[in-house]
Formats: C-alpha cells, sequence, structure tokens
C-alpha cells in the first residue's frame, strides 16, 4: 500500500482547521488571536503564512496526504507532566502524562481520513528526569524493572488513545553517528559513549543494559499486537560505519525472533535529511537503499526534507536524484517532515516538496504520482480510466 505523508504540528492542524472555518478578511485576526492564546512569539513563523497559503496547503492536505506524523506531540519529553511523580509506591502514575497536544493532531487525522504513525518512544533526547529522581538508589534489577514498566506504561496510553496507528516508530536514532562525534571533537564539544557495537550509550542504555532495545521491540508487540508495524528510525543512514551498526540491531533482533518464534521488527526507516552536500550523489543514494533493502526488513521514508549547504543546483539534484532511486528500490511510504519552506523545521532553507507560497516545485510532481495513494484513487475515479 502506497503511502504519501507529512510530519504536521498541532498548530498547522489548528491553523488549517481555523482557515477553513472562516473567511479571508477575518483569518489574519482570528490566527494572530490563536497563536498569542497558543503563547507563541510575534516573530512565529505561522505569522509568515496568510489566508492564501493556508489555503493551498489546506488543498494539499485534501487532495494528496495520505497519513501524517506528529512532529514534536508524541515524542516522551513534550507529553511528560513535569510536577507528577513518575510512580507511585512503584506503579506507573497516568497523571503523569499528557497527551493534550498530539490528541488535536490526532482528531485533525479522524476528521481529514488521514492515516497516523507514532513518533517516536524511545529517544535518548526524550528521557524523563523524574524517572532518574525516581530510581536513583533502587539497585539495578530494580531500576530495568521499573523502567520497562513505565515504557509498557506509555506505550499502553498511545495505544488505547490512538488506537488506528498504522506504525509505531519505537527506538529512534540509537546507533552512535560518527559524523556527529568528529564535529563534537573538531569543535571541542562533549562526545557521548557508545558501546562496541556502536548503539549510544544514554540513560536508556544505562537503565536497561546492553541489546536493550530487544526488550522495548519485545514490549511494543506485546502492547500494540501484530496489526501495527514496530520500526526502528535512524539518520544519516549513508554513512557506512553507521550501517554496520544498524545492520547489527537488526541482526540481533532477528535472532531473537527466530530463538523465540515471535516477529518483533517490522522495518527501518531511512529518516532521509540530505545536508545538500555534493557528497549526495544518486550513486551514494543508490548504495545506501541496496545496503537497507538489503537487510531483509521493510524500508520506508520516515523524515524527509533536503538542506542547502552547498548550491541551489545541488539542492535540487538531490531532490530529483532521490525519487528515482526510491522508485528503483520499490519504496512505497514516504513522509517528508514539514508540508511546506516556512511549516518545515529548516524553515529559511527551502527544504521542502512545497515552496513558501504552497506552491510545487518541479519536482514535487512525480513524488506525489510515486506514493500518493489518495491521487491513485482520483485518477482512477476519473471517467474513462
Amino acid at each position: 500500500m502506497k503511502k504519501f505523508g507529512s510530519a504536521i504540528s498541532y498548530i498547522t492542524a489548528d491553523l488549517i482547521r481555523l482557515c477553513k472555518s472562516c473567511d479571508k478578511e477575518n483569518y489574519i485576526e482570528k490566527r494572530d488571536r490563536y497563536l498569542a492564546a497558543e503563547n507563541q512569539p510575534e516573530g512565529s513563523f505561522y505569522h509568515r503564512l496568510g489566508f492564501d497559503e493556508m489555503m493551498k496547503i489546506a488543498g494539499f492536505v485534501d487532495r494528496y496526504l495520505d497519513s501524517v506524523t506528529c512532529e514534536n506531540e508524541m515524542k516522551m519529553g513534550t507529553c511528560i507532566n513535569r510536577g507528577q511523580p513518575v510512580f507511585i509506591n512503584d506503579e506507573v502514575n497516568t497523571d503523569l502524562f499528557n497527551f493534550s497536544c498530539a490528541d488535536r493532531v490526532y482528531t485533525f487525522a479522524q476528521e481529514n481520513e488521514l492515516d497516523i504513525r507514532l513518533h517516536t518512544i524511545v529517544w535518548y533526547r526524550h528521557f524523563p528526569g523524574q524517572l532518574a529522581e525516581y530510581l536513583e538508589n533502587r539497585t539495578a534489577e530494580d531500576r530495568k524493572k521499573l523502567t520497562l514498566a513505565f515504557i509498557r506504561e506509555y506505550m499502553q496510553c498511545l495505544r488505547d488513545r490512538y488506537p488506528n496507528a498504522y506504525c509505531v516508530d519505537v527506538i529512534n536514532e540509537m546507533a552512535a553517528d560518527p559524523d556527529e562525534i568528529r564535529i563534537c571533537q573538531e569543535e571541542g564539544l562533549p562526545v557521548y559513549a557508545h558501546d562496541d557495537e556502536g548503539i549510544r550509550i544514554d540513560d536508556w542504555y544505562r537503565l536497561l543494559g546492553k541489546h536493550y532495545y530487544i526488550d522495548v521491540f519485545r514490549l511494543a508487540r506485546e502492547v500494540f499486537g501484530d496489526h501495527v508495524k514496530l520500526f526502528y528510525n535512524d539518520n544519516n543512514e549513508g554513512n557506512r560505519e553507521k550501517q554496520r551498526t544498524i545492520k547489527t540491531v537488526v541482526d540481533q533482533i532477528r535472532q531473537y525472533e527466530q530463538e523465540h518464534h515471535v516477529k518483533l521488527l517490522d522495518g527501518f526507516g531511512m529518516q532521509s535529511h540530505f545536508w545538500g552536500s555534493e557528497d549526495e550523489t544518486k550513486a551514494y543514494m543508490e548504495e545506501a537503499f541496496s545496503f537497507y533493502t538489503g537487510l531483509g526488513v521493510e524500508i520506508q521514508i520516515t523524515e524527509f526534507d533536503v538542506c542547502n549547504h552547498s548550491t541551489r543546483a545541488i539542492q535540487n539534484a538531490i531532490f530529483r536524484d532521490f525519487i528515482e532511486v526510491a522508485q528503483n528500490f520499490g519504496i512505497e511510504v514516504f513522509t517528508t517532515w514539514g508540508l511546506n519552506d516556512t511549516l518545515s523545521w529548516l524553515h529559511d532553507d527551502e527544504a521542502s516538496l512545497i515552496d513558501a507560497h504552497g506552491d510545487f516545485k518541479p519536482f514535487t510532481q512525480r513524488y506525489i504520482d510515486t506514493f500518493s495513494n489518495k491521487y491513485q484513487k482520483t485518477l482512477l475515479s476519473k471517467p474513462g480510466n
């Protein structure tokens, strides 16, 4: 099943809904009142989007989009009430969780008949400080047991609250990144530790131990069942040293699956954040796709954009080459990280498929033709087809 998706924030979802409910004359006033209530600063990039731009975005969602991924709203750090304890007498305190922003994206998805991807559960950037405090003086056995109980409860809340998810990014960016480490060393910044297999030694690793990802995926399968696809998601996929680490992860999980007759991992998410470097050639992409499609799991594109760290010509070549390579390797699920250049996290870098005015770029239609199930259904429903 082909699927064309985008990351989206709850504010973008709310503004699309607002735009559809009012007219051009009063949109700006209502938008600014809404943004003020949400405590968005005056310089927020949302103020760059007038009525016409928002209507184009809304039309793009209506005509082409099959799915959405919460940009930040399901990342653990955004769903934690800081003043609440993680446990009460060793029982997970569910009042700790606040999914109000994620709920707004999910409601938007339901209203617009869009599938939703849950992103993400375990990530080194989102570790609740209250958890570390609670476990500080416990034994290693207790720390692991309680941490797994916490993760399970978090997963359970997501499953119960968002039952129609098609996919879950269970673990995000687990492999140590050699390029990131090199840059930190060059700039005199602290360098994080990693184990002999290349796995980042973060707070989750310290609590759960080596190969902790097997325990996390085992919990995810128990909680989400067999009808939801479980993915490991990572970036800088073209780095060969990182590829070895990712292959080790997949091999370790598959070995566990064979020994215990279970299915834990469905696929790997290639984030596909391109820098716009002259090294990111078509051959570079083909080599990466060849490696990942050879892992024996499903491959999806989960966070695509193209930065511009060199020239516009190189940036545009990456956009054009990527879709050709993805087609050649039979990729069917694609998510762009931002609905247009303004709404991208790289909103000053023209990194998206749609420009700041909401118009297509020269290569955009080919992405739609390749991945949008909704668009294909529209073509098939036309007279004569």
